[in-house]
């Protein structure tokens, strides 16, 4: 992945979800003829501006967020026949629609992804089970190798990546019940009893807390193509070669190559090569590109190969519209669990990811498609409307916290009661910036 792809798919990602975010306060405040004086896009050094209306629309130079500015007594004077269209002068249930409609611009924008998404369709591959580890979760449930898992509780699971967001969204507290069918045959159904949380570390994978692999399509490690000038092409490899060992090693599947490959530091590899019946052995050495190493050549994927493994998942419309809906709430409820979770210490505070991580991932779901590319888009616009839902000052839910006390007690929340509040919030979100800038780090050593 180039550094350029990551960097223009973050630019898109946070150019997206920010402009849907601040046009929801915009849009709920215009309903209200309130006043806006800016719409922008960044922070910073003003790169292009243009004026519509009594409002300036401008894009500026760092782009991680933007901000809605309307008229408003606190912040500037304001002329006497201009201030019924002050946003401080709203009442208090205008102000928190205004403030509550950009988090919810995000929910509905992911809505909307995912509900494209399922009309357009999803490919994956079945969740079968290829070998299970002894004394594992599924080793006591009596789950076998050859087992094609499609339920948990009672929720069809046709994919691995359905299979793996049923299983995290599922109720923790609750036994879960699988049913699978072995042999593409027999039905049987069991129940795990975990002892752990696999929330607390999901970094060490779903298959590896749960003891066993999932089976996936196997390419035997024959040659399609040589890059011209390559490294395969230096060290001699052809088309229709089959690699048979690396330094002594056996390669049995395209993905033993791959990961022979990308050995660091990177060093000459001994290959033997099965050429037109005959042996012989070549020294291959990988060459870096965009940081990573690389050979040069293409495999041969047999044509419909895929056939047994592949399912894709499509909806109509109004229900991919349901679907995308209870998603949307699903993921939420996740994220909030997540938050629960590390702010009582039951989960690592590693999992929290900043710019960095954020860009390198909308870079690897740009180059493998607009499809997964608009999946991770729909995510981040959840954990934004999320983020800024929480009651911080400073934050959407810092003011809408304050406009609730304020419902209640029936006058605002006192100045110097927002002013100590705010210091609060400044350092709590700083503090959430400098994990994040840090969990970046150690992810990029």
């Amino acid at each position: 992945m180039g550094f350029l792809t990551a960097l223009l798919s973050f630019a898109i990602t946070i150019g997206i979800l920010v402009t849907i975010h601040e046009y929801g306060h915009y849009w709920v405040a215009k309903k209200f003829n309130v006043k806006i004086l800016r719409f922008s896009v960044g922070f910073g050094k003003v790169i292009k501006s243009f004026q519509r209306g009594e409002t300036e629309f401008t894009l500026c130079a760092i782009p991680l967020g933007g901000f809605v500015k309307m008229l408003d007594e606190n912040e500037a004077q304001v002329a006497d026949d201009e201030k019924h269209r002050a946003f401080n002068r709203q009442s208090v249930y205008k102000r928190f629609a205004i403030v509550a409609a950009g988090p919810i611009a995000n929910f509905l924008l992911a809505i909307i992804l995912y509900t494209f998404i399922f009309i357009a369709g999803v490919s994956g591959i079945k969740p079968i089970v290829e070998s299970v580890t002894e004394s594992g979760f599924f080793d006591q449930a009596g789950l076998q190798a050859g087992d094609e898992l499609l339920s948990i509780n009672n929720i069809p699971t046709p994919s691995i990546s359905e299979f793996s967001t049923q299983f995290i969204q599922a109720d923790e507290d609750q036994p879960l019940v699988i049913q699978a069918r072995s042999n593409h045959e027999n039905l049987k159904t069991t129940t795990l009893n975990l002892t752990n949380d696999f929330l607390a570390n999901p970094e060490q994978g779903l298959d590896r807390y749960l003891g066993f692999k999932f089976a996936m399509p196997r390419l035997p490690a024959i040659i399609d193509q040589v890059v011209p000038n390559s490294a395969a092409s230096k060290a001699g490899l052809r088309s229709n070669d089959e690699v048979l060992s690396a330094n002594a090693q056996k390669i049995s599947t395209w993905q033993d190559f791959v990961v022979a490959i990308q050995v660091k530091p990177i060093k000459p590899i001994d290959l033997l090569i099965k050429r037109n019946g005959a042996t012989l052995m070549l020294t291959l050495t990988p060459e870096l590109y965009n940081n990573s190493p690389k050979a040069g050549v293409s495999v041969v994927v047999p044509e419909n190969y895929l056939e047994d493994w592949q399912v894709v998942l499509e909806k109509e419309p109004i229900e991919a519209l349901i679907s995308a809906g209870s998603k949307v709430y699903q993921l939420t409820v996740l994220n909030l669990k997540m938050i629960k979770k590390m702010i009582i210490g039951e989960a690592s505070m590693d999992q929290i990811s900043g710019p960095v991580s954020i860009a390198n991932y909308a870079g690897k779901s740009a180059e493998v498609g607009l499809i997964p590319f608009l999946s991770f888009l729909a995510l981040i616009s959840i954990g934004l409307g999320l983020l800024n839902l929480l009651p911080i000052p400073l934050l959407d839910g810092g003011h809408l916290l304050f406009y609730v006390l304020e419902i209640i007690k029936g006058s605002p929340v006192s100045d110097s009661i927002q002013q100590i509040f705010a210091k609060f919030g400044l350092f709590v979100i700083l503090s959430l910036t400098l994990v994040a800038l840090y969990n970046d780090l150690i992810r990029l050593l």
